[in-house]
């Protein structure tokens, strides 16, 4: 099958299930990172893969309701392909749709030349319905099918039909299945036409005279025998033939509709396009001493059953690539009827794709009956297989633009923002409150200097270098870039979009990642390595979309801001947090150091800290980050618990845990922060004499 049916179901359950769930279903099919293109040929089983899969991913359906689902999927889907005017001119009525469907798969081969099309037929129709019949080679496609019907007549006729499957059975090699249809089928009998007169015996033609106007006519009556053909297939054929051939079977055999040549399937088709196909070559004359390629009569138009006659009448004309063909077969094109478009389309070669798949069709021939047909239809072929080539090329390209526009676009909207406003959201109902994120702000330090000085061209490359960076590493934490500014400030934000309670521990991670890593970058001017101030600050922003023609996602609130400010007073190499960062830190896998009170502008003072680093891992700050500057900071609560102070107490100048707080007591007593006499706070657990 084609791949425009995957497509389908990829865009339908993208729509409604989301990118990660689609992603789940293609990787438990054994898809992932597959590219569906519209005109690659892909196996049978894959809907009946997905639809499995779609309901153990989504689990709100069954595998039979998500096949039903796919069948409406597709009739959604076609009109981006412009067959839904197809369907839409197929009749007036919903059984005229259902009476041509066959016809429809006529038109659409061409276009899908390897398409093995399902055949359909009608029976028992009342004005309550009628009984179809599926015939395919694939199986489990039932539910496909009442989809793809309860959608089309939904759609296009305003209908509601019960579809009710009476039984399913294998025939040959293929799968056989009738439904009843149960609908308002009130067109069944077409109002009367009355004539303008009655014709007298005198002014009826007669049968003959009448039969003479189609010169590939073929008339057989119900025990297949000939009755009447036409004088051009006599001609081609002989006289002799057709004395001693007595059956219509014993010169053709059907091609379409894929189904046994007998009287009943012909008269249950009577809507359908039929295609026979002469068994025998035709003995063509020689022309200029040059013997013609042997080759097989195509004919290709509709049974009609005549009940004066209790015959069936094929009405048909010959299908014929070009004029080569013509000479080949021995006509020419005043044997072609005038009032059909016979002698048109020879001469436009628009019979070349019937031709080509018969070739395909044919069982064994001569080597010389296969030299002459790849004479003939090798121009065809190469023609066909161009074209395919190139639709396929051309849909793998669209496909590509397509990704390459989804990833530009969710660089400047969320993954999840983005699928909600394709799926027809108002850009007013993307804004959302979230009660608690975690917002960074990054500062490259020296930039102004930097700007200054640097060429242009060197300064563009400088920023990309750290955008980039940054960008790389951002795409490995849970966090979503919100924007970056000319002035190398580099904003990012955990929790929103995507709501995660781990918000301020995926920001932490990353901003210590981002301050260690920036050193790989040197500074232009002198060479040295570049450095940072980072700020993080938590709490409540309202987040969406604004703007329609350039629209952006945008976060506000006094969280943003203050974050803002966290970074600007930090300092080179650091990280400042705010209180509230550091109480969701606290007591995890990250080491916080109380840093102070600042004055914040707008805010007053506030309570900062440090990210020193994680658990088991090297400070990304100097140890003298972790020194108490007063026993003042103690009591205010500085952040590093007992157990991590062993982590770095090497690295604090080669003194003891207990000499830096003599030290920093003796300090304070000089300044009578303490008095000498009153007793120090045993905060550590650790004996301490004071003078």
């Amino acid at each position: 099958m084609y791949g425009m049916l995957v497509e389908s179901v990829q865009h339908y359950v993208r729509k409604k299930y989301g990118e990660e769930k689609w992603l789940q279903i293609l990787e438990l099919s054994g898809f992932k990172n597959t590219v569906f293109a519209t005109q690659r040929v892909y196996k049978d089983d894959v809907l009946p893969r997905l639809a499995e899969n779609c309901s153990a991913v989504v689990m709100d359906k069954s595998t039979e309701d998500f096949l039903l689902f796919f069948g409406t999927c597709f009739v959604n889907f076609w009109s981006h392909y412009g067959y839904d005017r197809v369907v839409r001119v197929s009749g007036r009525h919903f059984r005229d749709f259902v009476h041509g469907i066959d016809n429809i798969h006529e038109m659409m081969r061409f276009s899908y030349p390897k398409m093995k099309s399902p055949s359909f037929y009608c029976e028992e129709e009342s004005h309550e319905g009628l009984t179809l019949h599926y015939q395919s080679c694939r199986t489990g496609y039932s539910n496909y099918v009442c989809g793809q019907m309860s959608q089309v007549a939904k759609d296009f006729y305003n209908l509601d039909i019960n579809m009710v499957k009476l039984k399913d059975f294998r025939e040959g090699r293929g799968y056989h299945v009738v439904f009843r249809l149960f609908f308002d089928n009130s067109a069944y009998l077409p109002p009367k036409i009355k004539c303008i007169r009655t014709l007298s015996v005198e002014e009826q033609v007669p049968a003959l005279r009448f039969l003479k106007l189609f010169p590939f006519c073929v008339v057989f009556q119900r025990n297949m025998k000939f009755v009447y053909v036409g004088e051009k297939v006599r001609e081609l054929f002989g006289e002799e033939e057709f004395a001693r051939a007595e059956k219509v079977t014993d010169i053709f055999y059907i091609r379409r509709p894929p189904m046994d040549f007998t009287w009943e399937n012909v008269l249950r088709l009577q809507q359908v396009v039929f295609e026979l196909v002469s068994l025998d070559c035709v003995r063509s004359p020689t022309q200029n001493g040059i013997l013609p390629a042997a080759r097989h009569l195509h004919l290709r138009g509709q049974m009609r059953y005549m009940p004066d006659w209790d015959c069936v009448i094929f009405l048909c004309s010959p299908l014929i690539q070009n004029t080569n063909e013509m000479l080949e077969l021995g006509l020419y094109i005043n044997d072609l009827s005038m009032h059909d478009n016979s002698r048109e389309l020879v001469m436009a070669g628009t019979h070349h794709m019937a031709s080509l798949e018969v070739s395909y069709e044919r069982p064994e021939v001569s080597f010389l009956q296969l030299l002459s047909y790849r004479r003939c239809l090798q121009k065809s072929y190469d023609k066909a297989v161009k074209y395919s080539e190139q639709l396929c090329e051309n849909m793998k390209k669209c496909e590509d633009w397509r990704k390459h526009s989804d990833e530009l676009l969710y660089q400047m909207i969320p993954r999840t923002v983005a699928d909600r406003l394709r799926r027809g959201m108002d850009v007013n109902d993307t804004v959302e409150a979230f009660p608690e994120v975690t917002v960074m702000f990054s500062y490259l330090v020296g930039f102004m200097e930097i700007s200054a000085k640097v060429p242009a061209v060197q300064l563009v490359t400088t920023i990309n270098d750290f955008f980039t960076l940054f960008d790389t590493i951002s795409l490995g934490h849970d966090v979503f870039k919100f924007e970056t500014l000319g002035d190398a400030v580099y904003m990012v934000v955990g929790g929103a979009p995507e709501r995660n309670p781990r918000h301020a521990q995926c920001v932490a991670a990353l901003a210590l990642e981002l301050n260690r890593e920036v050193e790989r970058l040197k500074n232009p001017i002198d060479g040295t390595k570049l450095k940072v101030k980072i700020g993080m600050h938590s709490g409540p922003v309202v987040a969406g979309v604004i703007s329609l023609k350039m629209p952006q996602y945008c976060m506000v609130g006094d969280t943003v801001n203050t974050a803002s400010r966290m970074g600007t007073n930090s300092e080179p190499g650091k990280i400042t947090l705010s209180d509230s960062v550091n109480k969701l830190l606290y007591g995890g896998e990250f080491i916080t150091a109380y840093r102070g009170t600042l004055q914040v502008k707008g805010k007053g003072r506030m309570k900062t800290y440090w990210l020193v680093g994680t658990r088991g891992a090297r400070p990304c700050s100097p140890p003298s980050l972790l020194k108490p500057r007063s026993w003042l900071d103690l009591q205010r609560g500085m952040s590093i618990e007992i157990d991590s102070m062993h982590e770095v107490e090497k690295e604090m100048h080669q003194k003891t845990l207990l000499q830096d707080i003599t030290e920093s007591t003796e300090s304070l007593a000089r300044e009578d922060i303490l008095s000498p006499t009153k007793e120090v706070p045993n905060l550590l657990g650790i004996q301490i004499s004071t003078p």
